[in-house]
């Protein structure tokens, strides 16, 4: 009867944690976004988050798909990349496709455009109408930053004459002390800084965003969902929403 007891004893504890078990795993993920720390009004760091039209496009999204985000700053655009690599977060909020970035990132369809400027010192004549008038110019890009697979090329080439630096301010700083001729940034971003000085010289490129989605984050396998829900924003004129809200 003693042995009947234990065993019986020893099957309701295993159940018991075969129940715990499968309720621990299925308990509610937070989801973890990001972005680039300064490329408004699309993203931009604010205290210990990335705010913005990306976020909140993405929350919206994972609201409508019944899951929790957060969103977080997690360090340079650098740092964002290789943390969505490793699986650290599971979502880049806003990004330009490249070949390099489709080895560890899924993408959604497109749902803005970004316009990519070229900008310089205030008295600077220079006014490129195309991305080859950047041939023979000494440039600057910020690391980890994309302008799109062809301009990305010609920077890996080396065929555009450039050097790197970590932040937009470092980089108008530079054009003001006359140290380069231009500085490849996005549009919007640009024209809301407050550096004196400095002028758009125009429009060189214009880029998709995207989401991106972490090739090792338990919801890789959501994409045809997030797809479904974004089509969904731009044909009722949600996406827009969210971008008159920015300005």
């Amino acid at each position: 009867m003693m042995r009947k007891s234990l065993y019986f004893a020893i099957i309701a504890s295993l159940i018991a944690l075969i129940v715990c078990g499968h309720a621990i795993t299925n308990q509610e993920r937070v989801i973890v976004i990001s972005g680039h720390y300064d490329w408004k009004p699309v993203m931009w760091q604010q205290g210990d988050e990335i705010v913005g039209i990306g976020p909140d496009i993405c929350k919206s999204i994972f609201t409508d798909m019944g899951m929790k985000s957060v969103s977080r700053y997690v360090g340079s655009w650098e740092q964002v990349q290789q943390k969505a690599r490793n699986g650290e977060i599971d979502v880049i909020v806003a990004l330009y496709k490249t070949e390099e970035r489709e080895e560890y990132l899924y993408f959604s369809d497109p749902y803005t455009v970004d316009p990519i400027s070229v900008f310089v010192k205030e008295d600077n004549e220079f006014n490129p109408q195309e991305k080859e008038d950047l041939l023979g110019k000494k440039g600057i890009v910020t690391i980890g930053d994309s302008y799109g697979q062809e301009i990305d090329d010609m920077i890996t080439s080396k065929m555009l004459d450039v050097v790197e630096v970590n932040t937009p301010q470092e980089a108008f700083s530079m054009l003001i002390e006359e140290r380069a001729d231009y500085f490849l940034y996005s549009t919007y971003a640009g024209e809301r800084s407050s550096f004196e000085g400095i002028r758009d010289a125009g429009i060189i490129a214009n880029q998709y965003f995207y989401i991106g989605i972490s090739k090792n984050s338990p919801i890789a396998g959501k994409l045809p969902e997030i797809n479904r829900i974004l089509e969904e924003y731009k044909q009722n004129g949600i996406i827009e929403d969210f971008i008159e809200a920015s300005r």
